[in-house]
């Protein structure tokens, strides 16, 4: 009987390792297959886009909805040479849920420098200090705001998201600075590039933001 157990045991770990490794597999995959859409105007896009019905037009469910959980889509924010310009990114298989609208317009998906350095944070209610325009930025130099965001459907207009701002520039010293940071190595560089242009999604510094929040972050706490 205690042979059976662990058997038992064994086999629902092993599922259960399987099944979060093709949760983050997935994860990983539809993140980074996203099209990207300039907005032409932040104000006009929120009152006008109907964000919510975005997200109702990606909404997963019944067993999808748990393997995977809904999409989520990446609303950004690129500060360089003196101005600010914002994108949004969603899945490329909704991409049609934009493309006739007049407030975006379909972009390549290029929107951090190459060859860079970079320095990242992530911000929350509880860490909601770093502001663009804090430090001058170089010509050669920017900083971007990524908010990920998935729909939570539960009663209020909340959204599970990721909150990261990502500094570039030509010296790993000078990318710290842009953030605030008194250094930054090689590896966390990297991975800040390829998390933002990735898109991906990390449960562990994940926050809930309302709609206001939402907008707040994005147009008015990091202003330029």
């Amino acid at each position: 009987m205690f042979e059976i157990i662990i058997t038992a045991g064994l086999l629902i770990l092993i599922i259960w390792v399987l099944f979060a490794r093709h949760k983050t597999t997935e994860r990983n995959a539809k993140a980074v297959s996203m099209s990207v859409f300039s907005i032409k105007s932040i104000e006009r896009f929120f009152d006008e886009l109907g964000l919510l019905d975005v997200f109702k037009a990606m909404h997963l469910k019944g067993w999808n909805r748990f393997l995977y959980g809904d999409p989520y889509v990446a609303l950004e924010k690129v500060v360089k040479n003196g101005k600010a310009e914002y994108f949004i990114a969603l899945p490329a298989k909704y991409e049609e849920v934009l493309t006739q609208n007049p407030n975006v317009e379909k972009v390549q998906d290029n929107l951090l420098p190459e060859g860079k350095s970079y320095s990242v944070a992530h911000l929350h209610k509880s860490q909601p200090f770093i502001r663009f325009g804090e430090w001058k930025l170089h010509e050669d130099e920017g900083m971007a705001l990524q908010i990920l965001a998935r729909h939570l459907h539960k009663g209020g207009v909340n959204f599970e998201s990721n909150v990261r701002v990502v500094g570039w520039a030509a010296s790993s010293d000078r990318a710290a600075k842009i953030i605030g940071f008194k250094s930054v190595n090689q590896g966390s560089s990297r991975k800040a590039a390829f998390d933002f242009s990735s898109r991906i999604f990390e449960n562990g510094k994940r926050t809930d933001l309302s709609f206001d929040q939402l907008k707040d972050f994005l147009i008015n706490k990091f202003v330029y």
